[in-house]
Parts: structure tokens; sequence; C-alpha cells
């Protein structure tokens, strides 16, 4: 990256929001690690530990596209507040409920979905704030910067984590993510008000922005292929992940710090992909970079589920994060290239619609094929659904060009 990206970290006010950022990222991989954990003491269902994710996801199914729509009408400054005012009631009550010991799973899953409708509404509102306060030469370092804060907390979140909680419980969590939405509220009230007054159209003039753009996408096939394969992907990643925290704990029988390990091997692959994108895209095409990681996910998936050893499953682990991060780019540079430049943000929605649609349906759905079939099995049931994808390569090929830009 140029100076002129590090640059930035020069401007008191985007250092503020970055470690804000970097701070409530950390908060939520430690609320999902902590409540997966917590949920694991309570029962031994793969249901209801898998809904731990679903919860947090679904919300993104129904309020996806309004909040978009309202962070354009209301403003993104105001939302963002709205938002995080929001998320920090949710985690004061579960903290509230630990306090007290009358958490149950009921409250856990209520309570998790709470938090999913504000972080529908934060995403919705946050890389639009960024927009409106940087110059356009400054967007592509900001975005990146963004995308690398994400990312350190996906990796050392899991395994501080999983410090934290075997050492002081669940309770920790909760405030420490509540800590994370004080002060990113703090550091944005920061920010002048100017610039951030939303747009001038009625709401119905919103929705009928929202019908064209659905038309166009159904017409669309370089616009819905990508999707339909993020669906056929993402459907079975999300029930592996969401059954990982059995696999750690009846399979593996390690404690929560050792769900972390694994966490933080697949999320260590994940990053290693994305960081290494710009070099495989200048040798190869999008759609032989997104056929070779589906093959490869796939076969690690049925690794996992085959090899019930920390050292063995942190490995395949690993190898499937760096598969999953070549695919996330793969889909989301897809829809981007494709998208007409006054669709991009609506299409980029939808895209958003369906990678968090299929994240709720996946583990719900092989969460309920568990409580039948049990974990090592619905695992290999995920890793034969995800090489299913390799026949719509044809169908739906990518780009067929070498990508000149990757997505963040």
């Amino acid at each position: 990256m140029s100076s002129g990206g590090y640059a930035l970290f020069r401007q008191r006010q985007f250092r503020e929001l970055w470690s804000a950022n970097l701070l409530t990222s950390f908060g939520l991989v430690m609320l999902l690690l902590g409540a997966s954990w917590v949920m694991t003491s309570m029962t031994t269902n793969p249901l209801l530990v898998s809904m731990v994710q679903t919860a947090t996801s679904l919300p993104f199914l129904v309020l996806g596209i309004p909040a978009g729509i309202m962070a354009d009408l209301y403003g993104h400054r105001r939302l963002l507040l709205g938002a995080h005012t929001w998320m920090l009631l949710c985690v004061a009550g579960l903290a509230a409920l630990t306090f007290g010991g009358d958490l149950s799973a009921v409250w856990l899953l209520v309570g998790l979905s709470m938090v999913g409708i504000g972080l529908v509404f934060q995403q919705a509102a946050w890389k639009p704030f960024l927009h409106d306060l940087l110059p356009s030469d400054q967007l592509v370092a900001a975005i990146s910067f963004n995308t690398l804060s994400n990312k350190i907390a996906q990796v050392a979140g899991p395994l501080l984590g999983g410090v934290l909680v075997g050492a002081r419980g669940a309770l920790i969590v909760f405030v420490t993510r509540g800590l994370s939405h004080l002060v990113m509220m703090a550091v944005v009230r920061r920010v002048p008000k100017s610039g951030d007054r939303g747009d001038n159209r009625s709401f119905g003039e919103a929705m009928s922005s929202f019908a064209d753009g659905w038309r166009h996408l159904r017409a669309s096939r370089a616009l819905y292929g990508p999707m339909i394969r993020c669906i056929v992907f993402m459907l079975p990643c999300a029930g592996m992940v969401a059954l990982l925290p059995l696999e750690a704990k009846l399979n593996i029988q390690t404690e929560v710090l050792g769900y972390g390990g694994l966490l933080t091997a697949l999320a260590l692959g994940t990053v290693s992909a994305v960081s290494l994108m710009p070099w495989l895209q200048g040798r190869a095409s999008m759609n032989l970079l997104s056929s070779v990681a589906l093959a490869g996910f796939s076969l690690s998936v049925l690794g996992v589920s085959q090899w019930d050893s920390m050292l063995g499953d942190a490995s395949f682990l690993l190898v499937a994060g760096f598969c999953w991060g070549i695919l996330t780019v793969a889909h989301q540079w897809s829809v981007q290239t494709a998208a007409p430049d006054a669709m991009r943000g609506l299409m980029t929605s939808f895209y958003a619609l369906v990678l968090q649609g299929s994240l709720a349906a996946g583990s719900f759905l092989f969460g309920l094929i568990a409580t039948e079939a049990g974990v090592s099995t619905t695992i290999l049931i995920c890793g034969l659904v995800a090489a299913s994808g390799l026949a719509l390569v044809r169908v739906f090929p990518m780009p067929g060009a070498v990508a000149q830009e990757h997505a963040t």
C-alpha cells in the first residue's frame, strides 16, 4: 500500500474511527465466541448451538435492504449512533442476565437476535459514513484499512476471547462488547454533522429505485449467477462454522481456548488469501481461482469431519479459510464488475442480503441435520454440498478476464 494511504493515520479523526472500529470488531468476535461456548454449556443440541450464528445473521435477511434505504434517507451518522446505542442496550441486558444467573438458551438467542438487528443498521451506515468524510483519492486506502481492522480482530479475537471466557466467564465478553459501543459512540459524536443530512428522496421514491434494481438483477445472468454460486457455497460453509463449538467440545474434547484456536486458524487462512489476491489475480482467471478454491474448501471440510484432533482440524481449517477468502473476493468482485454504476450500491446490498441469508439458513439447516445425523456426519455432508457447487462453474462462470482489482 502506498505511503499516501498510510498518511491517513496522520489524521486524528481517521485514527480515532479506525481504532474504535478495531475495538468493536474485537468485541463482536469475542461476543460470538463467548455466546457459542455458553450455549454448549447449556445444551449439546446441535440445532440450538448452531442457532447462535443464525440469530445474528437472520436480521440481515429481513432488514438488509430497508436499512440501506434508511441510511441514505436519514443520514449515515445518525443511523450509526442509533445502531450502537441499540446494541449497547442489548449486550447490557445479556450482561445483567448473566450476572444474575438468569441467562437461558432462549434469552441468549433473543439477545443475539437483537444485536443482529443493530448490526444490520450499523453495517448499512458505516462504509457510507467513511465515504462522506474522505476525498475520493483516499477511499481505497480507507476501505483497505477498514478491512484490515476486521481481519485483525478475526485472527486475534478468538484467542483473546477464549482466554477471557476461560478465566472470567461469558460476562467479561458481554461487558467488553458494551464498552466498545461506548467508545465508538464517543468517537462518532466528535465527527462534525455537516455532510450527513440524508438525501431528498421520499421513502416511496427510494422503494421505486429498489424495484428497478430488482428487475435489473433478475434480467442479468452476470449478476444473479455469482449470487447463486455464493448461496451454494455459503450454506455448507455456515453449517460447518456453526458446528465447530461441538466439534471442539465433543470430538476433539478441548476447552474454550481450543475452540478459539480453531477459529483463529480459519481466520488466518482467510487473511492470507485476501492479502495474496492481488498477486493471484494477476496470474489466473477469477473462474479458475474460484473453482480451485471451492474444490480445496470441500476437501478441507471433509478432512475436518474425519480427523478429530486439534492439530489436524486446525490444519484443515487453515486451508478452508484460505479458500474461503478467495471465494469471498471472487463472488463480490463478480457482482461489482457486472453492476451498472448507478446501481452498484444497491447490487452490493442484494449481495450482502444473499450472503447473510445463506449464513442464517445454513447454520439452521445443518444444525437441524446434526440433531439426527451427529456432528461429524453433518460436517461431512457440508463438504459434499460445497463440492456440488463445482457443477455451477460452467453454468455461471466468473468473468473470464483476469481481474485488475480486488473487492474489499
